[in-house]
């Protein structure tokens, strides 16, 4: 005994999820320096007409200042390594200048004291003056 056909209508196929993947794709770019590269710079340039004009001027204007800077730095330096020089050579000269009349009154101690502390402290700045800055040591180089 066999069962008569049936006459359903067809079933529609079965509904599948499908899980659909959403990839993300971020890129970032850097550069280092005053101006940006120059797809940005015509990037810029596109949105703000005059835009990439102003960016050069403003990264040349912040060159020049940088370098003004730098040497005002440096006239500073070369003024206040001058002015320690005649400094020295006045304590120098006057310290001497002591140990001789202290000499010349007949006190040969003191004029001893006074000229040798001197010339030792002459010939150890000069020595420390030297060779500190370029070795890494003396007083230059503590902060």
């Amino acid at each position: 005994m066999s069962k008569p056909p049936r006459n359903d209508p067809p079933k529609p196929p079965a509904k599948r999820e499908t899980k659909s993947a959403v990839t993300t794709t971020e890129i970032e770019a850097f550069f280092a320096g005053p101006l940006p590269t120059p797809a940005l710079l015509a990037g810029y340039e596109q949105i703000v007409p005059g835009a990439a004009e102003r960016l050069l001027a403003m990264a040349e204007a912040e060159a020049k200042h940088q370098r003004e800077i730098e040497f005002a730095a440096l006239r500073a330096e070369e003024s206040s390594v001058r002015r320690g020089q005649w400094l020295g050579f006045g304590i120098a000269l006057f310290a001497l200048t002591t140990s001789i009349v202290a000499l010349h009154l007949g006190s040969p101690w003191v004029a001893g004291i006074v000229g040798g502390a001197t010339v030792v402290g002459l010939v150890s700045a000069f020595v420390i003056g030297r060779v500190g800055p370029s070795s890494g040591e003396g007083p230059a180089n503590k902060e």
